[in-house]
């Protein structure tokens, strides 16, 4: 119903052009440049716009459409400039002259917001490829690793993202509008080639109507822009070598190719990326070859780009997966025949229809995401649990099958009344989703440190489960911009799905003010409730296996017949949901260096977890809404970018993210049932993140990365993986990490624009000693031990470049 009468609204309601293009012109010293003459064309329409810098350096053009413009700077003294920006949005975009003396370089423009963006209202940051590409962190080279040095995301010790305090599968991951989130267990299901990103917006409240089942956040990435120019990166294509092992340690090549098939109309865009990982883990008492886990993944992209007209374009593309992991869960307790291997493969096709129509935005999505998966042991011998060492196999066999086909349309419109301009936005999205799961679980057994056998545990029942589900959204939103100093938004959502078959209303507001009448300071803040989607699985995992368990006595002498654990679903489910809220203040206390405060709080409610629920035998384990969450924090970021080739970022977050915990499913311990609320495993509540790249003489660029935190909330177990102590009471060791790197560019000679560049760096400059696994076994004799750190190692990479 809201999206019918948003599209009525479309014949009635006046429209006017909203668009901006500003930018800042520097000289190559970094300093401003005043005086500059900016011109800016439209060929479609021969239209033109002509203006000068102001003496900041800064220039705007206003109220332009949907499209592509040309930009010549020009400036005596100075070559010419002549670059084409396509506008989606409003942007803004740098340009660095270079003598006419000197020899001409190749100018890149890229576009990102001002040092205060006075369009948005959450907190947003927007991370472009400049960011994914120069800073050296810790771990796999990819944009979600980038963005755990953003302020409010953290990476745990899986690798998952947590945006303020919320779980992986309240996240929501898109790509160029595409839903790439995995549908089946939540998080990204589809990995994106990294030189295929072109910006992500990280939206860290998502006041926004537009996006529903994502209370955590929206990471919303951007293909590379396409041209009439071909261009093309090649990267890494030397591997690396592990000389203690005499093997390859890391082959990682990436390849960006991109240009017209028909200039003007027609473009495409290849990205594929390769890595090979073979880790090594000295801590394990085992011969070499049995102390490794590989990694082994292909992701590529292809995308087509039609412009019927500027005002018309048609986009087509292709996303592939491949993932395997060997050896899961190596580490001191569990030797190599008790991991598993990991395989995931997935492909997605989407297509996207963007038109103006008499100044109204139209964009239609569609997509069909296919996704196997499987997660195997090393063979069928039983397990064995000892507390300080595993032997046999690991006693479970998955294989999952996921599909989503996903629509999306919305309209968007502005509407003039007087002096106050409404940005109205509508829209209606659906979802397909099957998911089937097949779960084969073998009897295993738990013993003491003596040896003295605790449980047997064993499954019968059927071992497939499918889910289908359709999902319904709608919403309707309107940014009310009273005047430049003043703007409010205000929206309300709809959400259905029909494994639930609830109808959810989801009411948001936000506000930003510009307290000094000018873009050096914003107050901004916001409300919201939001739902998020079960994850099928816990739809599934009820369909599956009986869980029968017998208790020993010491001596092997059972206590009494096996006691049988259901899985149950509660009848009344319904979807989870919280209330958010924030207040945040950014003020520029000198050109470019910008201060931002913010103070956050969500308060989650009915949150599924898996209860224990009594029964005559003992206790069945129950999928319900008796969870609740609560997470505040208060950040302090300073942030300072300069130019596409300078930037330097400093934040500092105390946070407190607190649940109701859920029992585990492989291991329950009934008592869990009676903890109220406790530190998720995530938990950090001192963090400090640090970043920067710059360039030095002698075209070489250098770049680091700092992040110290808290060390994450563990619980400790015994023999039975009962809780001891308190739920999460115990805390890793603290965190620290210093990564380093620097980069010269060289011309190829007879290379027609070609450069290569070098790249050396250390990870762990200080050899800083970060556990990811702790023996926390009370009844092990290694209780308390620590292992699985990185130590410092170095890196190289060697890029061809031609844009």
């Amino acid at each position: 119903m809201l999206f019918s009468a948003a599209v009525l609204l479309f014949f009635v309601i006046p429209q006017t052009d909203t668009l901006s293009l500003s930018g800042v012109v520097f000289d190559p010293s970094a300093k401003s440049v005043a005086g500059v003459h900016v011109h800016l064309e439209e060929a479609t329409q021969r239209k033109q716009w002509d203006i000068d810098t102001k003496p900041d350096g800064t220039f705007r053009f206003d109220k332009l459409d949907f499209g592509t413009y040309r930009v010549t700077i020009q400036h005596e003294g100075y070559f010419a400039i002549s670059t084409e920006v396509r506008l989606e949005s409003s942007k803004t975009a740098e340009f660095t002259l270079a003598a006419a003396e000197t020899v001409k370089q190749e100018v890149d423009v890229i576009a990102r917001p001002e040092a205060i963006n006075t369009d948005s209202i959450a907190p947003q940051n927007v991370v472009n490829s400049e960011v994914i590409q120069n800073i050296p962190y810790t771990g796999r080279q990819n944009f979600l690793n980038a963005l755990s040095l953003m302020p409010g995301v953290l990476r745990d010790s899986n690798d998952q993202i947590h945006i303020h305090g919320s779980r992986p599968d309240q996240v929501r991951y898109q790509l160029d509008g595409l839903n790439l989130t995995d549908a089946a267990a939540g998080g990204l299901g589809s990995n994106i080639p990294i030189d295929a990103v072109e910006s992500v917006d990280l939206d860290l409240a998502n006041y926004s109507a537009e996006f529903g089942k994502s209370s955590g956040g929206v990471v919303n990435v951007h293909s590379q822009f396409i041209a009439d120019k071909f261009r093309f990166n090649v990267t890494d294509f030397i591997p690396g070598w592990d000389f203690r092992q005499a093997s390859i340690a890391e082959f990682s090549p990436r390849l960006l190719f991109s240009g017209p098939v028909v200039r003007h109309k027609l473009w495409f865009m290849y990205s594929g990326t390769m890595r090979y990982i073979h880790t090594f883990l000295e801590e394990l008492p085992t011969p070499n070859n049995e102390k490794t886990r590989t990694q082994t993944d292909a992701d590529q992209l292809l995308k087509l780009q039609w412009n019927l007209r500027e005002s018309h374009v048609m986009t087509f593309e292709v996303l592939h997966n491949s993932h395997y992991l060997g050896n899961v869960g190596l580490s001191v307790i569990r030797p190599r025949e008790t991991t598993t291997n990991s395989l995931q493969r997935g492909v997605t096709f989407g297509f996207s229809d963007r038109r103006v129509i008499r100044g109204k935005l139209f964009e239609t999505v569609l997509q069909l995401t296919r996704r196997r998966g499987s997660d195997l042991a090393k063979g069928t011998q039983p397990l064995e649990a000892h507390p300080d060492s595993w032997k046999g196999n690991f006693f479970t066999d998955r294989r999952d099958h996921g599909r989503r086909f996903h629509v999306l349309q919305t309209i968007a419109w502005d509407k003039q009344a007087g002096a106050v301009t409404h940005r109205i936005k509508a829209g209606a999205e659906f979802d397909a989703v099957d998911s089937s799961l097949q779960l084969d679980r073998r009897s295993f057994t738990l013993f003491n440190e003596q040896g003295d056998l605790r449980q047997l545990v064993t499954f019968a029942g059927p071992d497939f489960a499918d889910t289908h589900n359709q999902e319904y959204g709608a919403f309707v939103q309107d940014r009310i911009v009273v005047n430049p100093k003043f703007q409010v938004e205000v929206g309300i959502r709809y959400d259905r799905e029909n494994v639930v078959g609830r109808n959810n209303l989801s009411p948001r507001a936000g506000f930003s003010f510009l307290p000094f009448g000018t873009a050096r300071s914003k107050v901004s803040g916001g409300a919201g409730l939001f739902y998020d989607n079960l994850t099928l699985i816990s739809l599934q995992l009820p369909q599956l296996q009986r869980r029968f368990t017998t208790a020993y006595a010491n001596g092997g002498v059972p206590t009494a017949a096996a006691a049988a654990t259901d899985v149950q679903v509660s009848p009344e489910l319904r979807n989870p949901s919280g209330l958010h809220w924030n207040l945040a203040w950014e003020h520029e206390w000198a050109p470019r260096w910008v201060s931002r405060i913010d103070y956050i709080r969500k308060h989650g409610r009915d949150q599924l977890r898996v209860a224990a629920q009594t029964n005559s035998n003992g206790f069945d384990m129950v999928f319900n809404n008796s969870g609740k969450s609560d997470y505040r924090a208060v950040e302090f970021t300073l942030d300072r970018p300069i130019r596409t080739n300078l930037r330097f970022l400093a934040s500092y977050i105390y946070s407190d993210a607190r649940t109701r915990p859920s029992l585990s499913l492989d291991f329950p311990d009934p008592a869990v049932e009676g903890v109220p609320e406790a530190p998720v495993e995530w938990n950090t509540p001192h963090r400090f993140v640090a970043w920067g790249y710059f360039p030095l003489p002698s075209r070489i660029s250098a770049s680091f990365s700092v992040e110290a935190r808290s060390g994450f909330s563990y619980t400790a177990v015994d023999d039975l993986n009962h809780v001891v102590g308190g739920y999460n009471s115990r805390a890793m060791p603290m965190y620290s990490v210093t990564n380093a790197s620097i980069e010269k560019e060289i011309p190829i000679p007879f290379g027609s624009g070609k450069r290569m560049a070098f790249r050396v760096g250390v990870i762990n400059l200080f050899n800083r000693y970060n556990p990811r696994f702790v023996d926390a076994n009370v009844d092990s004799s290694t209780f308390g031990s620590f292992s699985d750190s990185s130590s410092r190692h170095l890196y190289a990479r060697v890029r061809i470049l031609k844009k």
